[in-house]
């Protein structure tokens, strides 16, 4: 079980930073006349649609990294920051390692681009293009903000051999338990609440007979994420024996074998059903968002 006296023995910190670049310029003051600049904060686009869909891309590229590595990790109370086990580290280099290549790819494209990009929006929007022309940055300045860079932190707790007064040690100790708690805190709500949500909704589809195969699926993933992921954070034994239950209860089922089977679909929908009972009768874990029971 991971605690603010081991958590660094168990995996470390990554932080992923990346940049990119809208195309965008604020509307002048002339534009605006009329409008209510208070509320009002009107923008254009400084590109035609096809060049705006390249820089679109890229910004599509690092979203799905960053969500890639929130999966494979549990968040850190730090933007930014989160906390890899040690089995994820290498498959996380691996994936980052790719990402930015490829991200390297659609940059070099958008900056051959650039110029014939700039030029054509002059020919069709020539009366934007005239507020705007001061507004675009050197090919180096544009190069420079499609940054993509990630680095592995570790950090301990404070050492009672260091330079602060044993006050000062007891204060830095109890914070950095603190943090370890919010991180135990979040991986415990994550888990209730796509649970309940997840087991809430097989239910209702059993009930109405029209069990879904994506529903199984996005519960069977998110169960193998908290075996690969959460399961070190969780340290309460109702949450850890309604995982079990949940498990032994998905266990080779299909929506097929639900929709064929009424006697199959009714067992299983009670043994959910009482799980996500169980579950939502958990103390002390707030729910992030609604759920219709």
């Amino acid at each position: 079980m991971i605690t603010e006296k081991n958590i660094f023995e168990h995996g470390m910190l990554i932080s992923l930073n990346a940049g990119g670049y809208e195309g965008r310029k604020k509307l002048t003051k002339e534009q605006l006349a009329g409008l209510p600049t208070e509320i009002v904060r009107g923008v254009f686009d400084i590109f035609d649609k096809e060049f705006k869909s390249s820089l679109k891309e890229i910004d599509a590229l690092t979203g799905e990294a960053r969500e890639h590595i929130k999966r494979i990790s549990v968040p850190f109370p730090i933007d930014g920051v989160y906390f890899l086990l040690s089995v994820n580290i290498a498959k996380a280099i691996e994936y980052l390692d790719g990402v930015k290549e490829s991200r390297s790819v659609k940059v070099s494209g958008v900056l051959d681009q650039y110029e014939m990009a700039k030029e054509a929006f002059k020919t069709k929007y020539p009366d934007y293009y005239k507020i705007a022309q001061k507004s675009y940055p050197s090919k180096e300045k544009l190069a420079e903000k499609f940054y993509f860079r990630y680095q592995f932190i570790k950090i301990s707790a404070p050492d009672k051999n260091t330079l602060i007064s044993p006050e000062q040690y007891k204060i830095e100790m109890a914070k950095f338990k603190e943090t370890i708690e919010e991180m135990k805190k979040e991986v415990l709500a994550t888990i209730y609440q796509t649970l309940l949500e997840t087991t809430t909704r097989l239910k209702k589809q059993c009930t109405e007979g029209k069990p879904n195969q994506r529903t199984l699926n996005t519960l069977n993933t998110f169960l193998q994420q908290v075996d690969e992921v959460y399961g070190e954070f969780v340290d309460r034994k109702e949450m850890k024996d309604a995982i079990k239950k949940i498990k032994a209860s998905v266990l080779g089922i299909t929506a097929e074998n639900l929709r064929d089977s009424e006697s199959t679909k009714e067992k299983f929908a009670k043994e959910i059903a009482a799980v996500a009972r169980e579950i939502q009768a958990l103390p002390d874990i707030p729910l992030k968002r609604a759920i219709d029971f």
